[in-house]
């Protein structure tokens, strides 16, 4: 799954979802995680694969073009990730300057 975020966009992605594999491909963004006492700056290339329970927010600290893989997310948006697809549809017709792309 693919997002775009513009600066100072910020996404709750919630809790266990480890296994979870975030790559920034374009921009820089920041991620923190409750129980996790680091903050992670991706840039290009930059990659995050989440290993604990704790609640992960992404920032877009500049515009940025993300991808998600890792178990449960599809192209159908299949748990844990059905409920954020959702959102994000929603998201996208009420904020414009969200963009979603699924592969």
């Amino acid at each position: 799954m693919e997002l775009l975020l513009g600066k100072q966009e910020m996404l709750d992605l919630g809790e266990d979802i480890q296994g979870i594999n975030i790559t920034c491909r374009q921009g820089r963004c920041w991620i923190t995680q409750t129980g996790d006492s680091r903050d992670h700056i991706l840039g290009v290339d930059g990659r995050f694969t989440v290993n604990t329970s704790g609640q992960l927010i992404i920032t877009a600290t500049e515009p940025c073009r993300l991808r998600l893989n890792g178990p449960g997310i599809t192209n159908q948006g299949s748990h844990p990730f059905k409920a954020l697809n959702g959102l994000l549809k929603v998201a996208q017709q009420t904020i414009p300057e969200l963009a979603i792309f699924q592969r």
